[in-house]
């Protein structure tokens, strides 16, 4: 793992800006050596002016070359609105031309949980061509951070932080943020697969969090810190507001 690179900004604005050229730069790169861009969203506010822009400006690939995953889920119904997948997909899937076969949601009609994530599981490894034993490699994931530093549904405490094995998991309600519902969620051993991980995060009310989530020892009461990817890890704070 290379040392994170840490980008302020000073305001949300900036910060989409470059986020989008980060995720042009990583499509264009994927698709030269494999053909295929694979990219896990991330849900909360942040990253959402992000996929408007994507679906609006391009991402300097075709659509169809892009396959769209997510690094967790709230195990409500597509129409809720608390479902991260309702609040991505009319800003990018709808506006744009993606193929339909290219969205992988995370199937939260399966149960019980665990079988939701060993089906989300099943689904990555075929659509990146992973053998059994082998963890798939995104070559982007786009991860958010609470003011509690968690990231996915990675929270302070949970006992998926020590998952070895599974790559999805099924995440108890949090205690620490809202809203309290069961989730699923990548794992670490995904998450530091990865080619290359962004983290997006407003500083404001997280000043701490991200303080510890930086430093150079890894804090298991920040999840965030944990994630330390094989590939490039970026961080884009905006600062401002």
């Amino acid at each position: 793992m290379t040392a994170a690179v840490v980008r302020r900004f000073p305001s949300p604005a900036a910060m989409t800006a470059a986020a989008l050229t980060l995720v042009t730069d990583a499509a264009r790169q994927a698709v030269a050596a494999r053909g295929r861009f694979s990219v896990a969203l991330s849900g909360g506010a942040s990253p959402l002016p992000l996929y408007a822009a994507m679906a609006r400006q391009g991402f300097g690939v075709p659509f169809e070359t892009a396959l769209f995953f997510f690094g967790d889920e709230r195990l409500v119904p597509v129409g809720d609105r608390r479902s991260t997948f309702g609040a991505v997909a009319p800003l990018l899937f709808t506006p744009a031309p993606i193929p339909v076969g290219n969205i992988h949601p995370m199937p939260v009609d399966i149960n019980p949980p665990r079988q939701a994530a060993a089906a989300y599981e099943a689904e990555i490894r075929q659509s990146l061509g992973a053998a059994p034993g082998q963890v798939p490699r995104f070559d982007l994931i786009l991860l958010g951070m609470g003011p509690d530093g968690h990231t996915a549904s990675l929270f302070p405490g949970s006992p998926v932080l020590g998952e070895t094995v599974r790559l999805v998991a099924p995440a108890p309600p949090p205690d620490t943020a809202e809203p309290r519902v069961a989730r699923l969620t990548f794992t670490l051993p995904l998450l530091n697969a990865a080619r290359q991980v962004a983290f997006l995060v407003s500083a404001h009310g997280k000043e701490a969090a991200l303080a510890r989530a930086l430093a150079e020892t890894p804090d298991p009461a920040v999840p965030a810190s944990l994630v330390r990817p094989d590939g490039t890890l970026d961080w884009f704070v905006a600062e401002g507001p």
